[in-house]
């Protein structure tokens, strides 16, 4: 079995949109599980993930994910050591962020996270739960981010 996980979407979207909308707190806010982003953009720079006010009631910390960026090549590529502070002491996850432009105006994500050094985040990452309880995974904050940049809102917010 493996330990890492693929998923490819694609978002009628520029590239550099969807970039920001993974880099820059307004928008991480908005899809997903909610965390504001806080990123140093650079090769060792610290990568951080906040939690949401329904996270802390939940008894999370401060920050939901923390780590560092590998490798980032704006808009196509980010590198990131990737750990969830619900596995305290876990060593960091390698995550993936692949984007490429079409001409037609479509972007393709391709998303990697690789968690052999946690395999315990493998059911997590791959969903299958819950997701209004955090079960949804990538396949729950991909959906979420596809109907944000094409909508404007959320999938909480198209709910209604």
């Amino acid at each position: 079995m493996s330990n890492t996980v693929v998923y490819s979407i694609y978002i009628k979207a520029s590239a550099q949109r969807i970039w920001k909308a993974l880099t820059t707190p307004e928008d991480t806010s908005r899809w997903g599980y909610g965390g504001s982003v806080e990123i140093d953009p650079r090769p060792g720079g610290d990568y951080r993930s906040l939690s949401t006010e329904e996270m802390k009631q939940m008894g999370m910390g401060d920050v939901a994910v923390q780590g560092r960026v590998i490798e980032i090549d704006e808009p196509r590529r980010l590198v990131l050591d990737w750990a969830p502070s619900w596995y305290p002491g876990a060593e960091a996850t390698r995550l993936t962020w692949e984007l490429t432009e079409y001409p037609s105006g479509l972007t393709q994500v391709v998303l990697t996270h690789d968690v052999t050094n946690n395999t315990q985040l493998l059911a997590e990452v791959s969903g299958g739960a819950d997701p209004q309880t955090g079960g949804g995974g990538w396949p729950w904050a991909l959906s979420d981010l596809k109907s944000l940049l094409e909508t404007g809102q959320s999938m909480d917010e198209l709910a209604g």
